[in-house]
């Protein structure tokens, strides 16, 4: 005997209360594990924004302390931290591997190696490495995820020579703050759990008693209707609790129409925006073009913007900058790259490249600006100011080539005499005066080689030659420009040179010239005319600083910069010389220079006691 549907209700009706009672335990299992992460994640950034903070206004405080030598108080706002319960050991380390300040005073004045031995393992050694080399902070979790461990460079001596930087290291207890988090949301999660458990099962068995029957006539209803009997459906029309659901699904059902709608108008909107953007847009994967804007075939020459898809991103640009596209991506900072046009000129981009989800996939969007026009008049501008430093150095040239060409044309006038005067006889005297002749003709040979020398050092300079690049000795540079420099230099001051061992630079000898020039030129003018030139001295010093960088320093005796125009001294067009003398270009051409090399300048100078420019440049740069 069969049984018969009511049969089959009866048996079936308890499925959706277990179902419901299986999705709670499920959802309060998931919310456990989600939430656990979720706290865990949350305790680690809160802790690394918590201790970056405190170490950067620490680090900050001790540099003051220290510049007015108040180390005991140093030592006091050190031991001051030992209050905080999660910070296990905190350390100011000088540049001799000695605990100078410590929120434990037993570990003062130790060596590193007896104090806190963890600090000579291999990972913090490599911490403090790259935290020394870019001069700024690193705060980590460990590898066990246990602590938190920052690592803080330090000045310890101002306005000498070598700079001292010492560390301060701070270890935060990590573990014990998951632990606590972990048991609030073991409790929270726990009592949501049992909350839903009960919720659920009291709508279980509401649905069970009171809607059972009528949902199952409801389903025989739209069986029926799929089956091609409709006239059923509206029995269930009524306004009841079953009823005014189902209105509310129809309600929900328009606002999902409706935001359907929106979401359609807004990626028209979108797609307007890139279409028309001026800016040229590539969308590529693995290498490959997928997407691209109208602008970006204008961009590269191309007539019909299908040519573009699918093309390699490695045939649209200079091998060498391929990987500013496909490598890896360090920041949203624009980078200059340059693509090959169809016409087979380059054009020169600034790129913008970030990850985006794209047809489901994670791929790359490329937005690149057309610099070309701005960098020939950025060339422009650099001739012009090399322009003006020839006319400003015209002086001191013309006279280092007035001595040799005067006692020249002396001595030719002689030649000319004399030779009228051989023309009586071939007698003894005639013979000494010949070997005469033939001395003054030797002094007007080394005066001609002297003018030689000069204007060749002189085209040197003067000579385009952006493009060519190659491996630069930075001493032969130096030594260059102080030839140049030497009419600016010889009535002001001496130039001294104290050269220490460098490596080649990769770069243009020429851009380089033009930097250094400008800096000892601008150094030689500080010192004002009427002053013992023996006694002041623009000093060229160059060493290297680590295994990633040279630097390159300017320093002379003159009256200084103020603090006012120190903070504008790279803006165009700014310049503290007198109206006609300079053209504000030079030392903001100079931060460009430095700026694509990678590297940095920066100056200190104090009003009365010269100024001292620094040039730092990274080993193997390109300009």
């Amino acid at each position: 005997m069969s049984p018969t549907p009511r049969h089959r209700w009866q048996r079936t009706a308890g499925i959706p209360l277990l179902l419901v009672l299986i999705y709670a335990v499920c959802f309060g299992l998931y919310s456990l594990r989600r939430e656990t992460q979720t706290s865990v994640r949350n305790d680690e950034r809160f802790t690394l924004r918590k201790v970056t903070v405190e170490m950067a206004q620490l680090q900050s405080t001790l540099e003051t302390f220290l510049r007015e030598g108040k180390l005991t108080v140093a030592r006091e706002l050190v031991a001051g931290m030992s209050s905080n319960p999660h910070l296990q050991v905190g350390l100011l380390i000088d540049d001799r591997q000695t605990v100078v300040a410590s929120t434990r005073l037993a570990l003062l004045d130790r060596k590193v190696s007896e104090a806190w031995p963890e600090l000579l393992r291999l990972e913090h050694a490599e911490r403090m490495g790259r935290a020394r080399r870019h001069m700024t902070g690193i705060v980590e979790v460990s590898a066990d995820g246990q602590r938190v461990v920052g690592y803080y460079p330090v000045f310890l001596s101002f306005d000498r020579l070598p700079e001292k930087v010492g560390f301060l290291y701070f270890q935060h207890d990590l573990a014990t703050l998951k632990a606590a988090s972990l048991y609030e949301v073991q409790r929270s999660v726990l009592r949501s759990s049992l909350m839903l458990l009960l919720i659920a099962g009291t709508m279980g068995l509401v649905i069970q008693l009171t809607l059972g029957r009528r949902i199952q006539r409801l389903t025989e209803a739209a069986r029926e209707v799929v089956a091609g009997k409709p006239g059923v459906a509206s029995t269930e029309e009524s306004d009841d609790a079953l009823g005014r659901l189902g209105q509310a699904v129809s309600q929900m059902a328009e606002q999902i129409g409706r935001n359907q709608q929106e979401l359609e108008e807004n990626e028209a909107r979108f797609q307007t925006l890139i279409e028309r953007s001026p800016d040229a847009t590539f969308i590529h994967w693995e290498g490959k073009v997928v997407f691209h804007n109208p602008a970006a075939a204008a961009l590269l020459g191309y007539a019909q913007a299908t040519e573009l898809r699918g093309r390699q991103v490695a045939e649209l640009v200079a091998p060498e900058d391929v990987a500013a596209l496909t490598g890896p991506m360090e920041s949203d900072t624009p980078r200059e790259v340059r693509w090959v046009h169809l016409a087979g000129r380059q054009v020169l981009g600034e790129v913008v490249t970030f990850p985006l989800v794209f047809e489901r996939q994670p791929m790359r969007v490329s937005i690149v600006r057309d610099i070309t026009e701005r960098r020939q008049f950025q060339d422009k501008l650099n001739a012009a100011d090399r322009m003006a430093s020839l006319g400003t150095l015209a002086a001191g040239v013309a006279h280092e080539i007035n001595n040799p060409l005067s006692f020249m044309l002396s001595n030719v006038r002689f030649v000319s005499e004399e030779l009228r005067a051989l023309s009586d006889g071939w007698d003894a005297p005639t013979r000494e005066r010949l070997r005469e002749v033939h001395a003054a003709l030797e002094e007007t040979l080394a005066g001609g080689d002297r003018v030689r020398d000069i204007v060749r050092d002189l085209r040197t300079f003067s000579r385009r030659d952006e493009g060519a690049r190659g491996p630069v000795n930075l001493h032969s540079v130096l030594d260059l420009c102080g030839n140049i420099a030497r009419g600016q230099l010889r009535h002001r001051a001496q130039l001294v040179k104290d050269y220490g061992v460098l490596p080649l630079i990769h770069g243009s000898e020429s851009r380089l010239g033009q930097l250094f020039l400008n800096l000892i030129v601008n150094a030689a003018q500080a010192i004002p005319e009427g002053r013992d030139p023996k006694v002041q001295e623009v000093r060229v010093t160059t060493r290297r600083e680590g295994a990633d960088w040279v630097v390159v320093e300017v320093k002379d005796t003159g009256v200084g910069i103020s603090p006012e125009h120190q903070r504008r001294l790279f803006e165009p067009f700014f310049t503290t010389k007198p109206e006609g003398v300079g053209t504000g270009l030079g030392l903001s051409i100079c931060h460009g220079i430095v700026s694509a090399l990678g590297g940095r300048i920066t100056v200190e100078s104090e009003p009365g006691h010269g100024s001292t420019f620094r040039v730092f440049l990274p080993v193997g740069a390109t300009a």
